[in-house]
């Protein structure tokens, strides 16, 4: 009984050691999960990877996956644009490598030729992916993709080429390449130094080096004529002059000193009158001065001239009162004087006449006319009156042509002068008619 429990007990402990080992298998040890199917598309223009069924699908470096087919189609590109053509590649890789919608898989094609393969470069990180998902390829780096970016690098015709932009900057006929801002700097390089070499010639006298050969034989000559001057050998020289100067002068301080040393006592008695003299200037004449330019002493000299100039100022203050009032008596009465001087004029030409006559006739005074002679004494008169009466015209005129010729441009139309001088040469043309109608008539003359 003991051997056949204990064998019962060993059939029991093996049994659950399988049970465990399988446990461990299924569940504790990397398992498959199969095959995921997907697609994976690429544009037409931009997939140049010879892929063929059976191709591998590798990811870090190790086969997960093949490819089960390549076809071309047409198909939306999903950004709402015109249908394109599209690279669809068929492939199966393993479901433990979990790949999500943003997965990254690129062709990856044979430098020695060859089909190529795809190489899974990231899992992602979004939703993963069901089986037979469609999924758009990332672009990678081909023979053919780089050959064709090496031949338009290379294509001369294309202004955006690096072929093109090289031979641009190479181009010394156009100033803005960087040969010809080389050649420019190598003009300016050669013209500078043709300058520099310019002004370095000694020969040119226009040229630096030149101007400062000159400077220097100047200088030359000048410290030649210096030294000439300093030496005191020379007749002529300055230093000889100044020596044979600074001999007078010593001679002539000699003589000063001695003639002082001799007139000692009258220069003393001089001094004392110029002191003397000074003192008087002081105490009595400038005090009296002083006093006479003091103007807070009435009595002073300053103050007259004040009292007499303010005196003066009062006086042409009243001149300035009386020439404004006399001013405007005559703008007031201009009209008035006006008439009165053409009155006193009458008046005086009347007192003329009448001297003449008694100075011909005195007799007139005393003596009564008979009719013959009262009809001669009329038309006397009557001429009389004529005549005056062309003075009066004259007279008019006279005036009317002082007026025009006293700002005649500015003076209106209706200036009081002008109508008052017309009025009277009215007046006159009008006495002048009467004269001359009284003269005929006294003549007897029709």
């Amino acid at each position: 009984m003991p051997r056949e429990r204990n064998a019962f007990k060993l059939g029991l402990a093996l049994i659950s050691f399988f049970v465990l080992f399988v446990a461990v298998l299924v569940f504790l040890a990397p398992r498959g999960g199969g095959d995921l199917p997907l697609v994976v598309r690429y544009p037409h223009d931009e997939f140049t990877t010879v892929l063929k069924a059976g191709g591998e699908v590798a990811c870090g470096g190790k086969t997960v996956g093949t490819i089960t087919g390549v076809d071309l189609r047409e198909m939306e590109s999903g950004s709402g644009g015109p249908r394109k053509l599209f690279v669809l590649v068929g492939i199966k890789v393993d479901s433990a490598l979990a790949l999500r919608k943003d997965c990254r898989i690129m062709p990856e094609e044979l430098i020695l030729g060859g089909p190529g393969k795809l190489v899974i470069a990231d899992r992602g990180l979004g939703q993963p992916l069901e089986p037979g998902e469609m999924i758009d390829g990332a672009a990678g780096a081909s023979v053919a993709s780089l050959s064709r970016l090496l031949a338009a690098q290379l294509d001369a015709r294309d202004p955006a080429s690096l072929v093109a932009l090289v031979r641009a900057q190479l181009d010394p006929a156009d100033a803005r390449s960087l040969v010809g801002k080389v050649h420019a700097s190598m003009d300016d390089l050669n013209a500078l130094t043709q300058a520099v070499r310019n002004e370095a010639d000694p020969r040119q006298t226009a040229a630096l080096v030149g101007k400062l050969h000159a400077i220097l034989d100047n200088v030359n000559q000048t410290t030649r004529l210096l030294r000439t001057e300093a030496d005191k050998a020379a007749g002529g020289a300055l230093l000889s002059k100044l020596h044979d100067s600074m001999d007078a002068l010593n001679d002539g301080l000699a003589t000063a000193a001695a003639i002082l040393k001799e007139n000692r006592g009258p220069l003393h008695d001089t001094l004392e009158h110029v002191r003397g003299t000074s003192e008087l200037l002081e105490r009595q004449i400038a005090a009296r001065i002083a006093r006479q330019l003091d103007p807070s002493d009435p009595a002073a000299l300053l103050a007259k001239v004040h009292v007499a100039l303010d005196r003066l100022g009062g006086s042409l203050n009243d001149m300035n009162v009386i020439t404004a009032g006399l001013r405007e008596t005559i703008v007031l009465n201009k009209d008035q004087i006006t008439r009165m001087l053409v009155n006193m004029k009458e008046t005086s030409d009347h007192l003329k006449a009448a001297s003449k006559e008694i100075r011909r006739s005195p007799w007139r005074l005393f003596y009564q006319p008979t009719q013959a002679e009262a009809q001669q004494a009329n038309v006397l008169d009557a001429a009389r009156a004529f005549s005056e009466a062309a003075t009066r015209l004259d007279d008019a005129m006279a005036r009317l042509e002082a007026l025009g010729q006293l700002n005649a441009a500015t003076r209106p139309a209706d200036d009081g002068q002008l109508i008052l001088i017309r009025d009277q040469l009215q007046q006159t043309f009008s006495n002048f008619s009467k004269a001359e109608a009284a003269l005929w008539e006294n003549l007897k003359i029709k």
